[in-house]
């Protein structure tokens, strides 16, 4: 389909020039019950879309033709002829020809600076459209051996064994290959595992355990006790904290990039979901203070395109404890005179699990548990709101969280299952009561269902109309770099129930059209306790807007995934156009 048409002015206002022009417009001027402008403005909008289908998610209003956007916030959505009033010669304005206009969109769980940071120049690209195979690893690795000098460090990032034709990943045997002189660190695509060579191994001082040796957590060892190269959860950071680390320029340059990518994607509000000291084992060493500060640097200096929450993360995958908790929270002081609406740490993000034993600290799952629900308790107590990564312990950690807010009762909380994949349907009166968010990614859910015979499958399987139906606030996410930040692809998977397999799972766990949109509009909005200024296409709310180059009411449930962004809106400002 052809780009909305964009009639731009003649002459144009510059921001500088409207700010000196007197008078505000009367709140009557925004918008009255029928949505009609009561009276000419002071001065014009700067931008109009018209001939459009609006899908507000206000349900006050959940449907308009046009919008109008002033100064960096709407001033009028209803009818073409009431905002087509408000234009004037310096307007500009964006014949819609029929798509869709969105809020724009909130990505709830996304980490921008491991994504940039994990991908060219950075670090080698080895996701499923760059590498089919361990040899085409290899090969990617060997290549880059002979362009860096002897000794420097090799990086990549993305493999999944699923998706390769040996169906597992690399080991260190495979990449002595490629590079016996360079020490080599490959990050899988879901974070949770790591492939290094023999150079890097010796760096990190993991040796042979022999047969019946000590051996390290979080090391994968053969039956001989050799260490084969592939470290898991907290073993990762055996290595991860030996990378040379990025400078502050570099993580800023990355974190631009990245919000570039993402205004191509129609997301103009994102959760980064943990930063701090537990995270300079992770992502490649990437989720550390110093990204973080990055943020913080970019928002001061009006460099920060979007909209930013973020999650300090006190501890690592693997080990984490309440005393720590405590003592990062003390010494952690939040980043001070920044706008809120650009950037702003929430929240406190802990691990649970990743699909098998608790991660914390303790000799057993039981102590474990006592230690997260401590854990939990004493970032509740600090304040924050808490974000736990979790899976098969969702229930532990949803107890945890009634356990904090009833011994120290706190309005308006909005704690977070992140991922919380094997939630049960009996837990979700519980959630909805306490207004705790469940956050799964629906990307993930399609890749990990698979025919009858294999696979988590059905409508036990993340419920998540259930959820909805429930009360509980649904929130859609990416996870990416575990999922491409491709939102329509999320809202096809939750309207559809199908997986990559091609078959439906669980069709009475569909959501419609517009309950998957405020998983990925309002509900992110919630998350961020901003739905008074966000989230919806309403007057008086930041102009964050997405326009899709289709209609999403006339898509086929199972072609919105296909359907591109056109343009993207961020605080009045167009800072996406899809080229025609």
């Amino acid at each position: 389909m052809p780009a909305p048409s964009r009639k731009r002015p003649a002459t144009v206002i510059s921001r500088r020039d409207a700010a000196r022009l007197t008078g505000a417009v009367a709140a009557a001027t925004l918008l009255t019950g029928t949505g009609r402008a009561a009276a000419a403005p002071s001065r014009p909008a700067d931008l109009v879309f018209h001939n459009g289908d609006v899908m507000t998610m206000d349900p006050r209003r959940p449907r308009a033709s046009a919008v109008a956007v002033r100064a960096g916030r709407i001033v009028c959505v209803g009818d073409d002829a009431d905002v087509r009033a408000l234009a004037g010669r310096g307007t500009e304005t964006v014949d819609l020809r029929g798509r869709t206009l969105l809020p724009g969109i909130n990505d709830t769980h996304l980490h921008a600076a491991v994504y940039r940071l994990n991908l060219p120049p950075y670090a080698l690209d080895l996701g499923a459209s760059a590498v089919r195979s361990v040899a085409d690893i290899v090969a990617a690795v060997a290549a880059e051996a002979r362009r860096v000098p002897k000794g420097q460090w090799i990086r990549g990032a993305g493999w999944n064994p699923y998706r390769l034709a040996e169906q597992r990943g690399p080991n260190r045997d495979d990449l002595d290959k490629a590079a016996p002189d360079h020490p080599v660190f490959l990050q899988d695509n879901g974070y949770h595992a790591s492939a290094v060579n023999s150079r890097a191994l010796e760096l990190a001082g993991i040796t042979d355990a022999g047969p019946n040796g000590p051996r390290k957590p979080g090391v994968d060892y053969d039956a001989a006790g050799r260490p084969t190269g592939v470290l898991h959860y907290g073993g990762q950071a055996l290595v991860q904290l030996l990378l040379p680390p990025w400078s502050r320029d570099e993580r800023k340059s990355a974190i631009k990039d990245a919000v570039r990518r993402l205004h191509a994607e129609g997301i103009t509000s994102y959760t980064d979901p943990g930063l701090g000291p537990g995270g300079e084992g992770l992502g490649g060493g990437t989720q550390g203070p110093e990204t973080l500060a990055a943020y913080a640097d970019l928002a001061r200096e009006g460099g920060l395109d979007a909209r930013v929450s973020a999650f300090f993360l006190p501890c690592s995958q693997s080990g984490g404890s309440a005393a720590a908790v405590a003592r990062e929270l003390r010494s952690f002081t939040p980043p001070a005179g920044l706008d809120p609406r650009r950037f702003t740490v929430r929240g406190v993000k802990l691990f649970s699990d990743s699909g098998g034993d608790l991660l914390v600290a303790g000799d057993t799952n039981e102590q474990r548990a006592a230690e997260l629900a401590e854990m939990i308790r004493v970032a509740h107590v600090a304040g924050y709101q808490l974000g736990v990564h979790c899976y098969r312990w969702t229930s532990t950690v949803v107890d945890a969280f009634v356990a904090a807010l009833r011994r120290h009762p706190r309005p308006d909380a909005r704690h977070i299952a992140m991922h919380g994949a094997f939630v049960t349907p009996d837990l979700l009166p519980t959630m909805a009561r306490y207004r705790i968010g469940l956050g799964p990614q629906a990307q993930s859910w399609a890749h990990a269902v698979h025919g009858a015979a294999q696979g988590p499958a059905g409508e036990e399987f993340l419920p998540w109309r259930s959820a909805v139906d429930a009360g509980v606030p649904f929130l859609g996410s990416s996870d990416t770099p575990v999922n491409p930040p491709d939102w329509r692809t999320g809202v096809q998977a939750l309207i559809t129930r199908r997986g990559s397999c091609g078959e439906v799972h669980g069709p009475a766990q569909r959501l419609t059209l517009d309950q998957a949109l405020v998983a990925y509009t309002t509900a992110g909005a919630w998350q961020d306790a901003a739905e008074s200024w966000k989230g919806s296409v309403t007057p008086g709310k930041a102009a964050d807007l997405c326009v899709l180059d289709g209609n999403l009411r006339t898509t086929a449930p199972d072609a919105v995934g296909d359907v591109p962004v056109a343009m993207t809106v961020f605080d009045g400002r167009v800072v996406h156009e899809r080229k025609s």
